[in-house]
């Protein structure tokens, strides 16, 4: 660290290195919790893999098990503020989340490259800002690397595990025969656009010469459908996806222009019309270093979807193995291996087996590369990161480490995630105690379905009830509602896979790929309530207006009472399409 620069300590309740998705989960869901937080991030804007500089889809369970929690949270701000699908809006709708929270300092441009070490915990970091040629050094008690490549197993030798291993190292039937240190490779995606006349498209001299023959069996026709041209990919037999990175980059660039030079000059593809509209020139990453955790997930624990009494999140993409070779492989350029969905995931995959104070999520759990191959698309891994964030909370609270959370906070930990909009596989939310002293007037006699503990949609069981406009729901308590939330889960149509039906089909999460001419705006979900009032009364009758609320896009509201509230009305107004649905209306402690 070079004493020239200028340099800036901070000291925070947790770090979190990395803004993908799971790094801006894990700060969110702690800092709603009341801790500090400082979140690094080594680029411009944040996002990851989903943000404008890579771009890639966010994936997760599929339809059937769409992931509630922030994930939604953040799709349905998406899809209410940025219906066009801008990527550079996604971008700033991450940031003003970020930035509404004043528990998170963000520091944005910031390379961790260094860690100090204190009786085998992580003391601090330290990274090197480029924007402004300053050093940081951040120390907290607990610390979660959300960075994907595993950037602080290096400094603080925390335990990690790289490449492919056999057969018998985990018992998984579908691994290798012979492990090797070859890995999933990286991508640069590209997007184009339809306009209404001719677009010349000029290649660089140094743009690969692509064939029709070389494609075969690679989705490469951006006119009729949305591939976003993922194959398109190199690294995974060359290197360790870190050291390599900017050398993989100028391959993938050299691929990019040769497959759009193929497309508008090799040949009648349809694409006489479009223009190559933007090219990804950082790679998106699949796969490098895995942590090894106290417990590592395997393939087998997915195929049969094992019972974890520590489940903190769930996935359901299959085992998605993309063969080493990337684009160099004929054909499609994946193996699929089925999943139970959903399938569990254990906290205990979620902290480092060796560094006591050390979290991660995203792509780089503790898992085999089987089992990573499913849990690296974002969605789960944005789960997984609000399980962390809700678990560096608690570390806060009762100044502990993440395995004492294990030991002695693990009901506590469940709780909050599934009081804030979390589903847990297996496990059902317990109402709070207040709601044995509360009584409902609905407009519907479905009242235990309001407090069954299920609060999405599983096939085969109506965990919800319809509410028309004017419909009412009235709760009476036996005591006044000081310290107290109400608390609503609406529907976001768990199995959305048309916004605009039947005129586009809508990739599972609010992102597209190319533009045509005829592409139209996305529509809030049908069942979603967008407008609607609460009203408190309280024991001497004064009557207060706690909500009026008109364009709402979220799928779990809270509303904090007036601490003499003994009844509260929810009248309902305006759906945005359908007859509305909600999964809950409850009360719940301030302290959850």
């Amino acid at each position: 660290m070079n004493s020239i620069f200028t340099h800036k300590s901070h000291k925070t309740d947790f770090c979190v290195i990395g803004g993908g998705l799971s790094g801006i989960c894990a700060a969110l869901e702690a800092a709603r919790h009341g801790s500090k937080v400082i979140l690094i991030q080594d680029r411009p804007v944040l996002g990851g893999n989903s943000s404008s500089e890579i771009r890639m889809w966010v994936r997760g369970a599929g339809v059937n098990f769409r992931e509630p929690g922030i994930i939604m949270e953040l799709d349905l701000d998406n899809i209410y503020r940025n219906p066009h699908m801008n990527h550079h809006q996604w971008d700033m709708i991450l940031y003003n989340k970020i930035r509404e929270e004043e528990n998170i300092t963000v520091l944005m441009n910031c390379s961790v490259c260094d860690a100090k070490m204190q009786n085998g915990r992580i003391l601090s970091v330290t990274g090197w800002q480029l924007t402004t040629y300053t050093w940081h050094t951040v120390e907290a008690e607990v610390f979660a690397d959300c960075s994907g490549d595993s950037i602080l197993s290096g400094p603080t030798g925390a335990e990690y595990m790289i490449g492919r291993e056999d057969k018998t190292a985990f018992g998984e039937e579908i691994a290798r025969e012979t492990a090797d240190e070859k890995h999933m490779g990286m991508s640069c995606l590209l997007q184009a656009r339809e306009t209404d006349h001719p677009v010349e498209f000029i290649p660089p001299s140094w743009a690969r010469k692509i064939t029709e023959e070389f494609l075969e069996g690679k989705q490469h026709d951006c006119v009729n459908t949305r591939a976003n041209f993922w194959w398109i990919e190199v690294g995974g037999n060359t290197g360790d996806g870190i050291s390599d990175t900017e050398e993989c980059r100028d391959k993938l660039l050299e691929i990019v222009y040769g497959v759009w030079d193929h497309i508008k000059n090799g040949g009648d593809h349809g694409a006489e019309n479009w223009e190559l509209e933007w090219v990804g020139f950082l790679p998106g990453k699949r796969e490098s270093r895995r942590y090894k955790g106290a417990y590592v997930l395997t393939a087998n624990d997915l195929t049969v979807g094992t019972e974890f009494e520590d489940t903190v999140a769930y996935g359901g993409w299959t085992m998605d193995d993309h063969n080493v070779d990337g684009i160099e492989a004929p054909g499609y350029s994946s193996t699929h291996y089925p999943v139970k969905v959903p399938y569990p995931i254990p906290y205990r995959s979620l902290y480092s087996s060796n560094v006591p104070n050390l979290f991660f999520a995203g792509r780089n759990i503790s898992a085999s590369h089987m089992a990573m191959s499913s849990t690296r698309v974002m969605a789960t891994c944005a789960l997984m990161g609000q399980a962390v964030g809700c678990a560096a909370a608690l570390c806060t609270k009762y100044g502990v480490l993440p395995s004492d959370i294990y030991e002695s906070h693990l009901t506590e930990l469940q709780k909050k995630l599934m009081d804030n909009g979390c589903y847990l596989p297996g496990f059902k939310r317990e109402m709070d105690p207040i709601m044995e002293k509360v009584k409902y007037d609905l407009p519907s006699e479905k009242t235990e379905i309001l407090q069954n503990g299920i609060e999405r949609l599983i096939i085969g069981e109506e965990n919800c009830i319809e509410v028309k406009q004017n419909d009412s729901i009235s709760l009476k308590s036996e005591v006044p509602l000081s310290g107290y939330d109400l608390r609503i889960v609406f529907d976001p149509d768990y199995q959305r896979t048309t916004i605009n039906p039947p005129e586009i089909t809508y990739n599972p999460y609010s992102q597209k790929s190319h533009r045509r001419l005829d592409f139209k705006p996305l529509s809030m979900p049908a069942s979603m309530i967008k407008s609607y009032t609460v009203v408190a009364t309280s024991a001497d009758g004064k009557v207060t207006t706690v909500a009026d609320i008109d364009g709402n896009h979220s799928f779990l509201a809270l509303h904090s009472l007036p601490a003499d509230t003994v009844a509260l009305t929810v009248t309902f107004g305006d759906t945005y399409r359908d007859i509305g649905k909600i999964y809950a209306c409850d009360i719940v402690s301030r302290e959850r």
